[in-house]
This record gives C-alpha cells, sequence and structure tokens, in this order.
C-alpha cells in the first residue's frame, strides 16, 4: 500500500524543519500503488497527520531557504554595481564621497528589498523568466530613482550622485538578471532549495508537466509525482505512459501526500484526464495553498485569478479566500455584528408580522425546516410562516390534480402560483422576501450567512452533482447570488452554476456587491412569488 510503505521513514514532529524539507528518504520510496479501502486510507493519512502550526512552519521555510539565496544574490550584485561605479568615478574625478555612497548603498539595498517584495521576487516560484526580467529590473530601476528623490529631497543631489545612480542602474539591470540566473543554477543542486510540487492529472498533458519542472528546478518547482483520480490496482497495471514518472496515486489520498512530501503547491493539468472535474479541482485548493490550473473545459474562478505562464503553457493560478483566516474572520465578525443589529431594529416589524399571520391563519408564526448547511450539519432554518397549516396535504392534492403544476415542482421545487401561501400576508411576506427575516437568528447562531448558497434540503443534493462538495465549504446565506439574480426566473441548473461561482470567488467584496444588489432586488421584486 503506498502510504504504508512510505512510513518506514517517517516525518518526526519535533525534527527541525530544515531536515523535513530536506529529508526525501520516504519520498524516493513512493509505490504506484493506492490504498484500496477507505479504512486504510484514514489510518494511513492519521500516521502521516501533521499539525497546522507545524504545516504553517514547514511553508514559512520552505520559502524562506528558497528566497534567502536569491535575495542575497540579488543585493550582491545590485551593491556591488553600485560601488563599483561609485568607486570608478570618483577616482577618475578625484572627488572624495565614501561615507554619502556607503550609506546611499545601504538604503539602496532596503528600497530594492522592498519593492521586490511587492513585485513577488522572493521566492519569485514558477514564474517564466522573462517576467522575472521585467520585475528584476523594475525594480532595480525604482531603487535607484528612489535614492535620486531621497537625495532631492533630504539632501542636495549633486551631479556626481546623479551620474553614480544613473550608471548604476543601467550596469544592474544588466547584472542582477545574471546573477539571478546564477543563483538560481547553483542552488538547485541543494535539495533544500525550491518548493515541492505535486501534478494533478495523469494524461500526457501532466506527465509532459512534471518532466518540464523535473529538468528545470531552477524555477523553484520540485516535482513529487502526480496524483489522479484513478487507482492502479498492481503494478502490472500503470496508470502513466511513462513509468519513471512517480505515480502516488489517487485525488482521495492529496491530503495525506502533501503532508508527506510537504507539498504546497499544485498543478492541475486535465488534458487527456477525463475522470477530473471542477469539485475536485476545487477541493484541491482546501489541501494546497498555491493551484495553478492549465487551460481547459472547467469552469474556473474568474475573480482573484493571476495568470501565470507554466511550462510554456498559460495558466491560472486561483486564489481560494475561503482558506485565509482573517479573512473569515471578518466574514463572520460581519455576520454576528449585522444579524445583531437587524434583529434589534426590526424588532417592532417581527410584532406587526406575527399579529397578522395569527389573524389571517391561526397557529405559529414563525416555520422552521430542516436545511444541510455547512460540512453537511443540518439545521433548522426559520421563517415568518407564509402558508396554512396543512400545506404538505394541499400541495399534494393540487400536484396530483395538475400535471403542469407537478411538473414545475418537481423542476424547480418552486411554484409561481403557490396554492399553499396565505391570501394576503403570505404573499406580501414572499413578494418583498420578509419571510426570510427570522433567519437572522440563524446567522446568529453560526447555521448561515448572510451571503451565501441558498440553503437546500436532503432531496436537491442530487441536483447539485459533483458541485455539492462546493455547496459544503460555506454557510448557506439569507442572501445570495441566486437571489439577485433572477431567483424563482431562473432554472435550477442555473442556481447550481451561480452557486459554485459564489464559491469559487468568494471574497468580502463580493458579499458586499452582493449585499448592495439584494437592496435593489427587494425594492424592484424581482423574480419573488
Amino acid at each position: 500500500m503506498l502510504l504504508q510503505v512510505t512510513t518506514t521513514a517517517p516525518l518526526p514532529h519535533r525534527a527541525s524543519l530544515t531536515e523535513a524539507i530536506v529529508s526525501t528518504d520516504a519520498i524516493q520510496q513512493l509505490s504506484p500503488l493506492v490504498p484500496e479501502t477507505e479504512a486504510e486510507s484514514r489510518r494511513s493519512s492519521e500516521r502521516v497527520n501533521l499539525s497546522p502550526s507545524w504545516k504553517r512552519q514547514v511553508g514559512v521555510a520552505q520559502k524562506v531557504l528558497t528566497a534567502v539565496p536569491l535575495i542575497a544574490g540579488d543585493l550582491v550584485a545590485l551593491l556591488g554595481c553600485f560601488y563599483a561605479v561609485a568607486l570608478l568615478v570618483t577616482m577618475t574625478t578625484g572627488y572624495s564621497a565614501h561615507t554619502e555612497f556607503f550609506l546611499q548603498g545601504i538604503a539602496l539595498g532596503v528600497v530594492y528589498f522592498g519593492v521586490g517584495a511587492l513585485l513577488g521576487l522572493f521566492p519569485a516560484t514558477a514564474v517564466s523568466p522573462v517576467y522575472e526580467l521585467k520585475q528584476l529590473v523594475t525594480s532595480s530601476s525604482i531603487a535607484f530613482a528612489m535614492i535620486l528623490v531621497m537625495n532631492k529631497l533630504l539632501a542636495e543631489l549633486s551631479k556626481l550622485e546623479l551620474v553614480v545612480a544613473i550608471l548604476g542602474g543601467c550596469v544592474a539591470s544588466f547584472m542582477v538578471p545574471l546573477a539571478r540566473a546564477a543563483t538560481r543554477r547553483y542552488f538547485v543542486r541543494y535539495r533544500w532549495w525550491g518548493e515541492r510540487v505535486i501534478v494533478i492529472g495523469s494524461g500526457l498533458q501532466g506527465q509532459a508537466i512534471y518532466r518540464f519542472y523535473d529538468r528545470a528546478r531552477q524555477r523553484g518547482l520540485r516535482p513529487m509525482g502526480i496524483v489522479d483520480s484513478k487507482y492502479a490496482r498492481s503494478s502490472e497495471d500503470p496508470i502513466l505512459e511513462d513509468t519513471t514518472i512517480p505515480y502516488l496515486g489517487s485525488l482521495s489520498d492529496l491530503s495525506s501526500l502533501s503532508k508527506l512530501t510537504l507539498a504546497r503547491w499544485g498543478i492541475v493539468a486535465p488534458g487527456g484526464c477525463d475522470g477530473l472535474d471542477m469539485s475536485e479541482v476545487m477541493r484541491c485548493t482546501t489541501i494546497l495553498p498555491n493551484i495553478v490550473i492549465l487551460p481547459s473545459g472547467f469552469l474556473l474562478p474568474s475573480l482573484w485569478a493571476n495568470p501565470r505562464e507554466c511550462a510554456g503553457v498559460m495558466g491560472i493560478q486561483v486564489t481560494d479566500h475561503l482558506r485565509n483566516p482573517l479573512a473569515r474572520f471578518f466574514k463572520r465578525s460581519t455576520d454576528v455584528i449585522g444579524a445583531a443589529l437587524g434583529l434589534f431594529l426590526l424588532a417592532p416589524l417581527f410584532i406587526v408580522v406575527i399579529a397578522w399571520i395569527k389573524w389571517k391563519s391561526p397557529g405559529p408564526a414563525f416555520y422552521g425546516h430542516q436545511r444541510i448547511g455547512r460540512g453537511g450539519k443540518t439545521f433548522k432554518a426559520w421563517k415568518f410562516r407564509s402558508m396554512v397549516r396543512n400545506a404538505d396535504a394541499v400541495l399534494d392534492e393540487h400536484l396530483e390534480n395538475d400535471p403542469d403544476l407537478r411538473q414545475e415542482w418537481f423542476r424547480d421545487h418552486k411554484l409561481k402560483n403557490d396554492p399553499r401561501v396565505i391570501p394576503g400576508v403570505g404573499s406580501l411576506l414572499r413578494k418583498w422576501s420578509l419571510d426570510e427575516i427570522p433567519q437572522l437568528w440563524n446567522v446568529l447562531v453560526g447555521d448561515m450567512s448572510l451571503v451565501g448558497p441558498r440553503p437546500i434540503v436532503t432531496a436537491e443534493i442530487s441536483k447539485y452533482e459533483n458541485m455539492y462538495s462546493l455547496y459544503l465549504r460555506v454557510r448557506p446565506g439569507i442572501t445570495g447570488l441566486w437571489q439577485v439574480s433572477g431567483r424563482n426566473d431562473t432554472s435550477y441548473d442555473q442556481r447550481v452554476r451561480l452557486d459554485s461561482y459564489y464559491v469559487c470567488n468568494w471574497s468580502g467584496w463580493l458579499d458586499f456587491y452582493i449585499l448592495t444588489r439584494t437592496v435593489r432586488t427587494i425594492i424592484l421584486k424581482e423574480g419573488a412569488y
């Protein structure tokens, strides 16, 4: 079994980070077989379990170990060019300003490091050499320009300093990129340098990507092997045409493999992989913090996605904001504050609506229905009761006698002219979406969010198909993309796509956009019945 074999060289929890990163003995023992049962996979996963804090430390260590040589090489080249030009100019002119140039060099290095960090030069993992060249020249030019500006603002800018800055900047524009390339070439021989990557997809595209990065390790990625949705049942039945490439196992083992290999990158290569789907790809973003997706027919996230050159092919690096603890804290804080404020301000409306409902239809004013929340947890979603008490019996009777109504119900689980609605108050509540106000309580206790997918019932799971795993990643919302995109005027397939889009593209800005659109939707009663 895959993970049972690899545990002969376990990664100790208390070993140094450098030892954990450079230890490849366990990885080299990876077998092309995978656990055949869920129980075996679970036991293997527990064997290589690493705590969240350990994984964060490993991730930071990988980036630092990869970045430090690049930073050192850049600064040596940059300051070498600056001091060499300054020395040459002072020797030629006879002007002595060693102290000033020494201090300017220190400032130059600090500015370059700050600009380079902002432009993603450290560690610049898996970037195109052409893009890296552009960022290196840009950083060098900005650093020398800033030195001139600071000299002008804080002191007197002499012609000699202007000449040194211009000549030094020109020379550095050539030497810094050369030093960066030389640094990469030199340190690629060390196993601790570079970040680990797993290729997802066993087709010809995935195999080509593996071979490319295995040859071009100077780009900062060290490929560990390939995973796919397929299983290899025996060594005589290889998944990969190129048997020299390590086949690590199924996507179901990715979590364990990421811990075992310490991989923080994944490249999704769908070419030739019929088994891969979007739900599996997005599940990868919950395991590996850096995912690059090559061109495919997937419904890729379009917001917050960045193009990235990958082995000569344009890929998309997606950002999963749901992994960001600060973003999740901000969303939950907004939910709690918004729900508490809404319940307080709308308390008078609650009293009016409760009295009206009881007057028109004796019985409880609130209605709770079991819904599916984040992680598959069921909860009771509360609403103002907008239907008659024997609503199920009324519905069954009308569906039995009206084939068109029955077809509409089974298609969308909604009825435009619903016979169960309480005349007057029920219609008003539904048209203005006031029946959902009690769900502010669900938000306050953590069952729901102000913004999210529409909460579904068990019977609707089959309609989500392979997108259901995306739905389970977030709390369902009082409002969401479906509610502001036509609501009941849209098909259920469109609703699933909208919910999937929301999960893949979530951010605080998207929530804010949906909340502002909700006001317009309520006022114009778009798609409400």
